[in-house]
């Protein structure tokens, strides 16, 4: 079966209508979002997993546009988040062990003192950098039904949500009569590889990021024209 057969592709605009914060950088690419669920419906939900366990995702195809870009590279055609009027703000978020509770450690019968400077008990007093806006969206060729299903489990977006970061209050729909998945009244709305790039585009930023998901993998991160 085609690609474009599989799915009932047309130019959508998706919004995260937010109750709190949001710990992201300025882009939170959709398709990012859209991956972990695909992955998470695939293999089930669990409760953690190892930093880069699992990098291959084969078999998973999410149900969004593929634009061929440059000479070997391809992308979504998936913005990156357009944010309403937004704040950006510093937090902290801190671990540190309870001396209350220190009777309960197993010394293995030795005398013992519970180090906060290194080791297991280590003591974090970490920045966060945190935005705050009404909504979010993003602009998409995509599959309605599809995407919907996918985002109908999503309660969070970002960093930190079991501590109640990126709480999402609802998620709305839109169809549209054009696309604005990459660009959107002469705007680019997410990065692409510089080839790709039409002749307003040249003072935009360069900058290194990823192409697609996961951004974090090494071998989706380039250099690219940014918004």
């Amino acid at each position: 079966m085609a690609y474009r057969d599989k799915f009932n592709l047309e130019p959508l605009q998706i919004t995260a209508v937010l109750r709190t914060a949001v710990i992201s950088d300025q882009y939170l690419p959709l398709d990012g979002i859209l991956l972990y669920q695909a992955h998470r419906e695939k293999l089930g939900a669990r409760d953690y997993s190892l930093p880069g366990e699992y990098t291959n995702f084969g078999g998973i195809t999410l149900p969004l546009a593929i634009e061929h870009g440059g000479k070997r590279d391809w992308y979504y055609r998936a913005s990156w988040a357009d944010w309403s009027a937004n704040v950006e703000g510093q937090d902290y978020w801190n671990k540190r062990f309870d001396n209350s509770f220190a009777d309960l450690i197993d010394f293995g019968k030795k005398r013992g003192n519970v180090i906060i400077e290194k080791g297991e008990f280590k003591a974090y007093h970490n920045p966060i950098i945190y935005r705050s806006a009404l909504w979010v969206r993003w602009f998409v060729m995509g599959d309605k039904a599809e995407i919907e299903n996918l985002l109908s489990t999503v309660t969070h977006i970002g960093k930190k949500s079991v501590q109640g970061w990126g709480r999402v209050a609802r998620w709305m729909f839109k169809r549209l009569n054009d696309d604005c998945s990459v660009y959107r009244e002469g705007k680019l709305m997410r990065g692409i590889p510089a080839e790709d790039a039409h002749s307003f585009d040249t003072d935009q930023k360069i900058g290194v990021y990823g192409i697609r998901p996961s951004y974090w993998n090494k071998p989706n991160q380039m250099s690219l024209i940014l918004p």
